[in-house]
């Protein structure tokens, strides 16, 4: 077999950046567009059921991950990691375009939310493929002392996303007026979200089959039902799920939810104005991803002088401590709060970057597609509740600036602590 070139390795982990960043980009875009789409396709409903059903059709994409992670997963341990990567591209791009240009509920009637279900589904299916699954195919091509490097530049997509959803919002908010936004605009950032999956699947059609993959294959050591063979690896398995957990939850019950709950809930309560609070929440997100972005580039290095294992700890403790303050500085309006979210975003990215390396090396190539992506994806499934808990709390909680930043943050303290936990462990050989 040729030796891989350094072009393959880099592209490949750019397409994976680019497909993954995808699933990002889809999770800030449809939180800030809820509103929008429940007028557009739920329009004849009370409001309760309205929202209800509105945030079932993002739940949709959650609840068939893990059915995608054991499809894609299949496909890449059994056939080939190329492949699979071709496949969950393509789902990914396709479910996107066909929903930026799906008629609504006014023009189809109940065809309208049915379909939106259904390409939801499709968009869940391929993103549980390549969470986990794109980045197992990346990391096999790349020389072992060069993959914290590749690691990090391939992670930051999930960044970039968040940076750029954030941004391109922003901008077609301005450019097309509330009216025009509503009706077109947010037709226009679905649409520009196909750009990265074409330029991806180009990649990979001309990609190259891992290495480590085919070795397996040569040596006979693909299984006929790989799931099956992951739970010889439970401990491991185990470590995954709390460090994945963790940082799941974090970006779901942290900052992550702020375009929703800050000019919802906390703007009533503090008597600010809802949208100020809004438009805030976008700034942060987009500092925040940028901050997750350099975090995510200098992770590399962070791996190669502490060791994949141990570079977990010291991001996930500034988490822990951070979290509060970066809250109470958002929640009050504060100029501040675009500083301590670039912050927060930095530590993230460096607690964050280094899971996709450390779990490809906790399993054996012949069931490492589905491992990683497996237990990547049930986490993203229970992830959102992590929303529906800050929600819920945050509800609950006092009028009060300080109290509301304590209680906005214990979300974000317990992924802290889990990830730290599954750090700790120390894992099994194989």
């Amino acid at each position: 077999m040729s030796e891989i070139k350094p072009r393959e390795y880099w592209l490949a982990a750019i397409s994976t950046m680019l497909v993954w960043g995808l699933e990002y980009y889809d999770i800030i875009l449809f939180s800030s567009l809820a509103n929008i789409l429940k007028g557009l396709f739920f329009p004849e409903a009370n409001q309760l059921i309205a929202a209800v059903a509105t945030w079932g059709a993002f739940a949709t994409t959650y609840v068939v991950r893990p059915l995608g992670a054991l499809v894609f997963g299949y496909v890449g341990d059994k056939y080939g990691r190329r492949t699979s990567t071709v496949l969950d591209a393509l789902a990914v791009g396709a479910a996107g375009l066909a929903i930026g240009l799906l008629p609504t509920y006014g023009q189809i009637g109940v065809a309208a939310p049915v379909a939106l279900y259904l390409l939801r589904g499709v968009q869940g299916l391929g993103i549980g493929g390549e969470a986990g699954g794109g980045a197992t195919w990346a990391l096999e091509l790349a020389p072992k002392a060069m993959r914290p490097y590749v690691n990090g530049v391939m992670y930051s997509g999930l960044s970039w996303a968040v940076f750029l959803t954030s941004a391109l919002t922003l901008w077609a908010r301005g450019l097309f007026g509330e009216s025009g936004f509503a009706s077109l605009g947010w037709r226009v950032l679905y649409v520009i979200g196909v750009v990265p999956a074409l330029i991806a699947l180009a990649i990979r059609m001309a990609g190259s089959e891992s290495r480590e993959w085919l070795d397996a294959v040569r040596r006979g050591r693909t299984l006929k039902v790989p799931v099956a063979g992951v739970w010889r690896y439970w401990a491991n398995f185990l470590i995954l799920i709390l460090i994945n957990l963790g940082l799941t939850l974090y970006f779901y019950g942290g900052s992550g939810y702020w375009t929703y709950i800050m000019p919802a809930v906390v703007a009533p309560k503090l008597g600010l104005d809802k949208g100020a609070a809004y438009s805030l929440a976008l700034e942060l997100s987009a500092y925040g991803g940028l901050g997750a972005v350099v975090g995510e580039l200098l992770s590399g290095f962070v791996v190669s002088l502490l060791g994949v294992r141990r570079a977990f700890l010291p991001p996930s403790l500034g988490l822990l401590v951070a979290a509060p303050v970066a809250t109470y500085l958002a929640f009050t309006l504060n100029g501040y709060a675009a500083y301590a979210s670039f912050a927060m975003g930095l530590l993230f990215g460096l607690a964050a970057a280094p899971q996709t390396l450390y779990f490809a090396e906790l399993f054996p190539p012949e069931v490492r597609w589905t491992a990683v992506s497996l237990g990547w994806n049930i986490n993203a499934s229970i992830g959102p509740l992590g929303s529906l808990a800050a929600l819920l709390i945050l509800t609950g909680a006092p009028g009060n600036a300080v109290l509301m930043a304590v209680y906005g943050s214990l979300v974000s303290a317990i992924s802290a602590v889990l990830t730290a936990i599954g750090s700790l462990l120390r894992p099994r050989s194989f």
